[in-house]
């Protein structure tokens, strides 16, 4: 596969307490290497209506183990720019709802946003997931 040009977004995510409608069991998380792009969400952008979603797999999380109404940090990796040109609208500030099939199980709120490579390289992830340990 020929590398392509993605973005990887910086997010502070927020997960929806099982009470509200979230998940009920707790997400592995973590950026360890073996634990890398395992989690596999769709997004909602901002100006999209609720239920329409896109791919954006999570390079990892800031934390292990993260129960729901949790707050972590988190890097996802939007896929198919041509497919999905609003990505390129996403910036600072900007809340992504993350959906598990039609449930929102959390809202991200976008730090940052850069351009990447998919397939991403180790280095490229090595240093995106150094943001995730920043206090």
């Amino acid at each position: 596969m020929d590398p392509v040009s993605v973005l990887a977004i910086g997010i502070d995510l927020d997960l929806v307490p099982t009470k509200d409608g979230g998940r009920v069991t707790p997400l592995l998380g973590g950026y360890a290497k073996d634990s890398r792009f395992t989690y596999r969400p769709n997004w909602g952008l901002p100006d999209w209506p609720e239920g329409k979603q896109t791919a954006g797999p999570v390079l990892g999380f800031s934390q292990t183990n993260i129960r729901p109404g949790e707050h972590v940090r988190a890097i996802l990796v939007a896929l198919f720019l041509d497919h999905t040109p609003g990505w390129r609208d996403v910036g600072p500030s900007d809340v992504l709802r993350m959906y598990e099939g039609s449930r929102i199980c959390g809202h991200g709120r976008v730090g940052w946003a850069e351009s990447a490579t998919w397939p991403m390289p180790e280095d490229e992830q090595e240093r995106l997931v150094a943001w995730l340990v920043q206090t």
